[in-house]
């Protein structure tokens, strides 16, 4: 059976990344992480990409790990360790990816799924999907970032009933708890993903990524020292990029449209 493939295709300003399966169901391999990390690494090298969305076809986003991955590295605890290693290596990436990520969840999403998920900047799902952690439901425990970026997501009870449990979400109550950012219909889950990243790729790419920057920075940090590297990034951000005084000049005069750079 061959492995979940990564179909990558860039649209304008927005870049797609879809899990593709010709037979089974989308799962992680190693080689699907080194599509992911290349689709990643596009969007950092190609300046002209401000979003980037990432689904599936069918009707499953993911189920996490390939069992074949999980039955090597029960017996291989090195290679098990490599693997995770590498999954997290990709997941970081993602997270710090400098332009706002939306996944765009199409069905049933578990384990690594949600992980990826939660590494995305924001989420619409469809209406009929499902999605948990579901790994103490093995037995198991979270290795892809569950117990760190649920919290964040969701707060800490709800992360804490949703890893315990292995229950997964409907679709309405993953928005309403803030999991997932918007409801879609099933027909118009990247068109809702699409307006979505339409109100942020209208500002600058660098803009985008200072915000973000400074928002993840946000929970590991003080108040006081949050706000003290806000100060410092927005002098470091007014020196270094022009485009800013245009903007402040045409919001003043209120005659024209400010210039968007790149």
């Amino acid at each position: 059976m061959a492995d979940t493939q990564l179909a990558i295709e860039r649209k304008g300003e927005i870049l797609y990344g879809t899990f593709t399966q010709e037979k089974g169901v989308h799962s992680f391999s190693l080689g699907l992480l080194d599509q992911l990390d290349g689709f990643l690494a596009r969007i950092e090298d190609e300046p002209a990409v401000r979003a980037a969305i990432i689904t599936a076809r069918g009707r499953i986003f993911s189920l996490g790990t390939d069992m074949t991955q999980i039955e090597t590295g029960l017996g291989d605890f090195r290679q098990f360790r490599h693997y995770l290693d590498r999954f997290n290596a990709v997941m970081d990436r993602l997270e710090r990816a400098p332009v706002p990520t939306i996944a765009a969840v199409n069905g049933l999403t578990r384990a690594g799924g949600i992980e990826v998920v939660l590494a995305c900047d924001v989420a619409v799902i469809v209406r009929g999907a499902r999605i948990g952690d579901i790994h103490t439901a093995q037995f198991a425990i979270p290795a892809g970032g569950s117990t760190q970026r649920l919290p964040r997501r969701i707060g800490v009870p709800r992360a804490k009933d949703l890893i315990w449990s292995g229950r997964f979400l409907a679709a309405d109550q993953a928005v309403d708890w803030g999991l997932c950012h918007a409801l879609a219909e099933d027909d118009a889950l990247i068109e809702t993903a699409e307006a979505l990243a339409a109100t942020y790729i209208d500002k600058p790419r660098q803009c985008l990524f200072e915000c973000k920057t400074l928002i993840n920075r946000s929970v590991t940090m003080s108040p006081a020292d949050g706000i003290e590297l806000e100060k410092q990034q927005f002098l470091h951000y007014v020196q270094n990029y022009p485009y800013v005084r245009d903007a402040f000049g045409a919001f003043r005069d209120a005659k024209r449209a400010p210039v968007v750079a790149s």
